[in-house]
């Protein structure tokens, strides 16, 4: 089977994961999961993102609109200072000699975020699981999380990722001697002295700029890189699941903008004249390619941290252990089979199909096969009828008969139906497996059914039961009609078993069909216990008829072709029986 029963499992899932209607919708799943913290998603916090200097032409721009700034207050400290008789003779006789410049020491602008909490991250979808490879202990993969996917509900307004921070911008700018010409790059401070400027430094300074702010980020999306392997040994078993990276999606850009009425500005010294020039500078570096970069970054260490991908694997896990729960019901502790398979599946093919191993052998399971069987309407197997079989002409102690037909042929008893562990078998494409009938005893509840009473249907007792109508006719003497004897049988089959192949095809729970490639009774003539009710006087002579091997041979090869050539009908039954108890359980 290989990766494709991954593949089948991961497209069932990924259909409910990415659907509101659904219990396992991502977002919904996401607000449970914890961050590292003690929190959850809603919001993830964050301390403090170092996001760096603010390079290339953005850069420049709010650093030297940072300098400009400090200008403006450094000339207001200025003018103040000459004021001052016994401060001015400290000061030259004016500005006109420097020039504002970004520090050649420290030329680019840096940008740090604190208090951060990012929103909205539950809102997030699936995409394909990619890159899938098998490996000693399991499966490992990629899958594409894309954020702010869903528009409805209570995402129908949080379709984007918002960012809400405390902010802090720097630049470190120097009074420069004014070299006279038009260079406008950064420069090492003027040797000048000029003392008494209060509320800025001379020549050099580092400038803060510091408050409040709320961006936005379209297009986020990470490719997580997950690993499905088993845990544990033998019958105590479990599947796990691991997230072992998630970074930035390759090939998609995301892209983060701040609105400057989502900004705010609270340094006491700015002359309130110069907060709109604070303003751009700071919008400059929040949305500059720079600031961009490192936010994504930032954005991606958060959601990569060990202690959260911890988190998140241990809500896959739960999440998986659910879903079979679910569908396949729940396994007690060392319950699960440990028998191997002649195929020498990996590891994770082996847990899935011990699964279904245990849950065919478990009454409270939908996929008992007492329940099966009794959900099947197209074809209805309970009770199973045969209209017709014409065993053909027989002789029995020298009395020879043209025909033997039995009618309206009725199979009691096929709920009685176990299939061991040990007689299924995982192949390249499917299961080998052998049905026993008339081996449950206890008579058991059938789940999901319903008698007359309300109460559950029991397992019928064994053994398999086929009664009908028989005709027997003698040839014609001369002009005369046959002769008919006719009357009702009973047969008993004792412990008869179907051998039957299985194979599996469709991408997913929902478009599950499963074809018969076999479908053989196994029973012998010995086997095979016949009873008939006749009034005629021949009772004793058709009783020892239908008991014959001669006979009994024919019935049971009449029954194994007409269960051969209903085996389509029946495995068409057992897709949309299939279909329908998965689709059933993962709903609920």
């Amino acid at each position: 089977m290989g990766t494709a029963l991954v593949n089948f499992v991961y497209t069932t899932m990924k259909k409910r994961l990415n659907n509101p209607g659904s219990r396992y919708w991502l977002p919904t799943l996401l607000k449970e999961v914890k961050a590292p913290d003690g929190g959850t998603l809603t919001p993830l916090r964050a301390a403090e993102w170092k996001l760096g200097p603010i390079g290339g032409e953005q850069g420049t721009l709010v650093g030297d609109t940072i300098a400009k700034a400090w200008w403006t207050a450094v000339a207001d400290a200025f003018d103040d200072a000459q004021g001052r008789e016994d401060e001015s003779k400290d000061l030259p006789e004016d500005l006109d000699a420097f020039t504002p410049r970004r520090s050649e020491a420290n030329p680019l602008p840096t940008l740090s975020f604190s208090s951060v909490e990012i929103h909205h991250l539950p809102n997030a979808a699936v995409g394909e699981l990619t890159g899938l490879t098998e490996d000693s202990d399991g499966y490992r993969g990629s899958v594409r999380i894309t954020l702010g996917a869903h528009h409805c509900g209570e995402w129908k307004d949080r379709d984007q990722i918002r960012i809400k921070s405390r902010y802090l911008l720097c630049q470190e700018v120097v009074a420069a001697d004014d070299p006279d010409d038009d260079s406008t790059g950064p420069l090492p401070p003027t040797t000048t002295v000029a003392r008494g400027l209060k509320g800025v430094s001379w020549p050099k300074q580092v400038v803060e700029g510091r408050g409040t702010l709320e961006l936005t980020a379209r297009d986020l999306s990470f490719d997580v890189q997950v690993a499905l392997h088993v845990s544990g040994r033998g019958p105590g078993r479990t599947l796990a699941a691991r997230v072992d990276s998630i970074s930035l999606a390759a090939g998609v850009t995301p892209t983060f903008c701040l609105d400057g009425k989502n900004l705010t500005i609270e340094d006491e010294w700015t002359d309130p004249k110069l907060i709109e020039s604070w303003k751009r500078a700071a919008l400059k570096a929040v949305n500059s390619p720079d600031a961009g970069r490192e936010l994504r970054a930032a954005m991606e260490a958060a959601l990569s941290d060990p202690g959260q991908r911890d988190e998140f694997s241990m809500v896959v896990t739960q999440q998986l252990a659910a879903a079979l729960d679910g569908v396949l019901g729940p396994v007690s502790t060392g319950a699960l089979p440990v028998e191997g398979s002649d195929t020498r599946p990996g590891p994770v093919e082996q847990y899935l199909f011990d699964r279904v191993r245990h849950a065919v052998n478990s009454p409270t399971s939908s996929f008992y096969p007492p329940a099966v069987i009794h959900s099947l309407d197209d074809p209805v197997l309970v009770p199973y009828r045969i209209p017709l079989l014409d065993l053909g002409p027989q002789s029995v102690e020298g009395i020879e008969l043209s025909a033997v037909r039995l009618h309206d042929v009725t199979v009691h008893g096929l709920p009685n139906l176990l299939i061991p562990p040990e007689d299924a078998r995982l192949t390249a494409d499917g299961i080998d497996l052998t049905l026993r009938l008339g081996r449950i005893t206890d008579r058991p509840d059938i789940p999901g059914t319903r008698g007359a009473d309300g109460s559950p249907l029991r397992v019928p007792e064994p053994p398999l039961v086929l009664t009908g109508r028989f005709e027997a006719d003698f040839p014609p003497s001369g002009e005369d009609e046959d002769d008919v004897l006719s009357g009702t049988f009973k047969a008993s089959l004792t412990r008869p078993s179907l051998a039957a192949g299985l194979v599996f095809s469709g991408p997913d729970a929902d478009a599950l069909e499963i074809s018969l490639r076999s479908l053989d009774l196994e029973l012998t003539a010995e086997e095979v216990t016949v009873d008939v009710t006749t009034g005629d006087l021949f009772r004793e002579v058709i009783r020892g008829l239908f008991n014959s091997t001669q006979v009994k041979t024919v019935l049971l090869h009449g029954m194994r072709e007409r269960t051969a050539a209903r085996k389509d009908e029946i495995a068409a039954g057992l897709s949309t029986a299939a279909r329908g108890i998965i689709a059933a359980h993962l709903t609920q």
